[in-house]
């Protein structure tokens, strides 16, 4: 083989060697296995608080949600009737817990407990028991980020005082990210006062923090967990705000996220969602907050006690006390006498008009006594008996006069 056949086929051997390669580099590199998982028809449950299952102080006023937005009354101070609630509009609905499962709401059961028995006071403990779910959530979790969003459509009306007071709460999305949860919303409703009941002023919409969610593991979002529900607590005891008159002692202390409170406070009703010292600081405490994928197995709400915090003290026992003797007031009416008695009933004519009638009824003198009501001694005691000689000294007496009384018969003289 000659020289310059060798060095062609070495040449063409190199070639082809180098051009494999260049071929296998062109060849598209295989996609990485996703790292996040979808979530939907997520169903998010949520009673906000039990003050927002209460009876209100107003008289015959109660708090509760109505589903979809109430249309504005036009001014303060109103109330809402039966054709004004929804329990149900669109994704959202209204739901009352029977003692055995979640049922949807009714307007006659705004005003009862779980049992169907009228509510108590607005210190006594006694819920409706009402959440709002809105269904039809979507979101995407990322378990290698430890991330999640999932958004719903949806809005409720919270209402205070049967309507005196209410807001909006549209759109919530729940952001997930190092263990803990935001759950936000877009809030709008009507500037109010309790001063001026007058007050009515549109807010305009802004999305706030409505509930934070110290511990949320990602994981439990994609294991199958969803299908029975998840349920937080969100956190409110021990939360400080700032920009309210907040009570931080005691076993109640706490409050709603910092943006909730200052768009309640421009709404007029911020004292319902922190512990201002009232005699309720107890029962607005954040309610447990439920997700789930199917027909979830969550339990009832969780009884709430009557608050024994300062301020809501139970009233004590009235001690026992022995009445003193009864004072009656008596009021005795005596008719002056006349000066010299008329010798013949006198006529009456009607007096004229603004002048004193010359044969106006005598004077009254009203004489005012007080008598001493005592109880009568079971026995007579020596001292109540009449002395024996208060009887011969009557007797004498009584045969003196009998004596004076008997005629006697003259004598004639002659």
């Amino acid at each position: 083989m000659s020289r310059r056949l060798l060095a062609a086929l070495l040449l063409a051997v190199g070639a082809a060697g180098v051009a494999l390669p260049a071929a296998a580099q062109d060849q598209p590199a295989e996609p990485d296995a996703p790292t996040s998982t979808a979530l939907e028809d997520v169903t998010l449950r949520w009673g906000l608080n039990d003050e927002s299952s209460n009876r209100a102080f107003a008289p015959d006023t109660y708090n509760f949600f109505s589903a979809g937005r109430i249309p504005d009354p036009g001014r303060g101070g109103t109330t809402i009737d039966r054709a004004d609630w929804s329990s149900r509009d669109g994704a959202v609905q209204v739901e009352k817990w029977d003692g055995t499962a979640w049922r949807r709401a009714t307007w006659a059961g705004l005003r009862t407990t779980s049992a169907g028995e009228p509510l108590g006071s607005p210190t006594a403990g006694t819920f409706s028991n009402h959440t709002v779910t809105v269904s039809g959530g979507d979101g995407v979790v990322d378990p290698v980020e430890g991330t999640a969003t999932i958004a719903w459509e949806g809005e409720v009306t919270v209402l205070y005082y049967s309507g005196m007071s209410f807001f909006h709460l549209a759109d919530p999305v729940l952001e997930v990210a190092d263990g803990a949860g935001v759950l936000t919303a877009e809030v709008s409703g009507y500037a109010s006062s309790q001063a001026d009941p007058d007050l009515w002023e549109p807010v305009a919409p802004e999305r706030v923090t409505v509930a934070d969610l110290p511990d949320v593991e990602v994981d439990a979002l994609t294991d199958g967990s969803l299908d029975a529900g998840l349920s937080w607590r969100p956190a409110y005891l021990g939360v400080r705000v700032s920009g309210v008159p907040q009570q931080r002692d005691g076993e109640h202390a706490g409050s709603f996220p910092q943006s909730f409170v200052d768009v309640m406070d421009r709404l007029g009703t911020a004292a319902f969602w922190y512990s201002s010292g009232g005699s309720t600081d107890a029962f607005k405490v954040a309610a447990p907050l439920t997700l789930s994928t199917g027909e979830d197995d969550v339990v009832g709400p969780t009884p709430t006690a009557a608050p024994t915090s300062p301020g809501a003290t139970a009233a004590p026992a009235p001690p026992t006390v022995v009445p003193p003797p009864a004072t009656v007031t008596a009021t005795v009416t005596v008719a002056a006498a006349p000066t010299t008695a008329p010798t013949t009933a006198p006529s009456a004519p009607a007096p004229a008009v603004g002048e004193a009638s010359a044969t106006s009824i005598a004077p009254v003198t009203t004489v005012t006594t007080q008598t001493r009501l005592l109880a009568a001694p079971a026995t007579a005691t020596p001292r109540d008996r009449p002395d024996p000689l208060w009887w011969v000294g009557g007797s004498l007496l009584l045969l003196s006069v009998a004596v004076l009384l008997v005629p006697v018969k003259k004598r004639n003289t002659p």
